[in-house]
């Protein structure tokens, strides 16, 4: 490992970003994700109904606070900032609005649909272990037939953008970034599936 990672990481703390929550009352910066409105080529409308489900999450990620990893075993979280939602709900949300965006498929929501769309979140965060702090987002995806209950395809996208730097802006805008690489990919992925 570069003997600058451990370095980060202790600038990280010594600058009040990870740990516990500050004294005092003052409410969080926050911040939120933008939901794509530009995809690459054409998509073409697939024709039925998308259930886009809320995605599942470990523990670490079910929360409104921007996680950060220091280390490969270590998680802490920025202090003083939030996402303006849980991120699971907000991911939610925003794959929904992207669907809409793209006009990928004939209709979308959160509860109805021929098919839905269920997702894990596997990695949402800002990475430093290596010294240069970068946006990873993971999402697994499975696509069900709610006619039959079957799972008709998998698959996982991913993406890792570099931060210009680990302060808060710049940490949620390579965020944003990875998120935007992930969510055209679902879109696209979801929209070639005929049927």
């Amino acid at each position: 490992m570069p003997r600058s990672a451990p370095l980060l990481a202790a600038g990280l703390v010594c600058l009040g970003l990870v740990g516990c929550a500050a004294g005092g009352s003052k409410a969080p910066a926050t911040y939120d994700l933008i939901a794509p409105r530009a995809f690459a080529g054409s998509v073409k409308k697939a024709p039925w109904q998308l259930a886009v489900y809320e995605p599942v999450a470990v523990h670490t990620l079910e929360t409104n606070r921007l996680m950060v990893r220091p280390q490969p075993d270590q998680v802490s979280y920025y202090k003083g900032i939030a996402w303006s939602d849980r991120l699971p709900r907000l991911v939610q949300a925003r794959m929904i609005e992207s669907f809409q965006n793209s006009g990928a498929v004939k209709a979308v929501s959160n509860t109805y649909g021929q098919y839905a769309l269920a997702s894990e979140i596997r990695a949402f965060q800002i990475d430093v272990t290596t010294g240069r702090a970068a946006a990873e987002v993971d999402v697994f995806a499975k696509l069900i037939n709610l006619s039959t209950g079957k799972v008709i395809a998998t698959k996982g996208f991913n993406a890792r953008v570099p931060a210009k730097s680990d302060a808060p802006e710049d940490a949620f805008a390579a965020l944003n970034q990875a998120f935007t690489q992930v969510v055209q990919d679902i879109t696209t992925w979801i929209a070639a599936r005929r049927g």
